[in-house]
């Protein structure tokens, strides 16, 4: 409690009715041993419905099944996270060969397949200060290949031409990911849906894939935009 009130500034006694009131609310929980509070697991759940509203509504997992039983591949849904693309769901791949990525896995915004579609619904100041702090942040590590701001608008060009991005062996040699931004309300974090395989059966079925992914995000838009949505939806 000391610590607190030293980091902010506060008197000690207003201090102590705050913490006193978040544990008695659960989210804190009092040690007598040691005379200190620590964050209990009600605490970590706090923002659970952010994730709920965002990322696992029924529209969703339904959007990311149909093109996993209809492509067989890796499919990913996709936001970002500063300078990071993050995968915060991934339904996997059922081929014997496949391209296998687990739910957590972050890349480069300025250096992979999501991270382009993620960028090129942002206008290219944003996109600009976004890949200054990327350099900043990486530092002596080195940026990515073909990661110059030249670069990357060439891919953000292509993917607001053609509405989505198909990037090769980027960061994973001889695999492919078909990348499309999710449409969204104003409310929400912007979301990329991804179906990601190896190489060679992309380019055999890209356009098929493509006009799958397109027809799904244009069902998706639909189905959350109908009047009957919209009376059964939480605010």
């Amino acid at each position: 409690m000391r610590d607190i009130s030293e980091r902010f500034g506060y008197p000690l006694s207003s201090t102590s009715v705050l913490i006193k009131s978040i544990a008695t609310l659960g989210y804190l929980s009092y040690d007598s041993r040691i005379r200190a509070y620590s964050p209990t697991l009600l605490l970590a759940r706090l923002g659970d419905w952010i994730y709920e509203s965002s990322f696992s509504n029924a529209e969703m997992v339904a959007l990311m099944r149909t093109l996993s039983e209809s492509t067989s591949e890796t499919v990913i849904l996709a936001v970002q996270n500063d300078i990071e693309s993050l995968y915060v769901q991934v339904l996997q791949s059922r081929l014997p060969i496949q391209f296998y990525v687990s739910q957590g896995t972050r890349r480069p915004v300025c250096a992979s397949g999501t991270g382009w579609a993620l960028l090129s619904v942002q206008s290219d100041a944003a996109i600009a200060h976004i890949h200054q702090r990327t350099k900043a942040r990486i530092g002596k590590v080195g940026p990515p290949e073909n990661m110059a701001l030249e670069d990357v608008m060439v891919q953000i060009q292509k993917a607001r031409s053609k509405g989505y991005v198909y990037s090769r062996g980027t960061n994973t040699p001889g695999v492919g990911i078909i990348a499309m931004p999710v449409p969204l309300k104003s409310f929400e974090a912007q979301l990329v849906i991804g179906v990601g395989g190896l190489i060679e059966r992309l380019d055999a079925g890209e356009s098929s894939i493509v006009k799958l992914m397109k027809a799904s995000l244009a069902r998706y838009n639909k189905d959350r935009t109908s009047p009957k949505h919209r009376l059964i939806s939480r605010p």
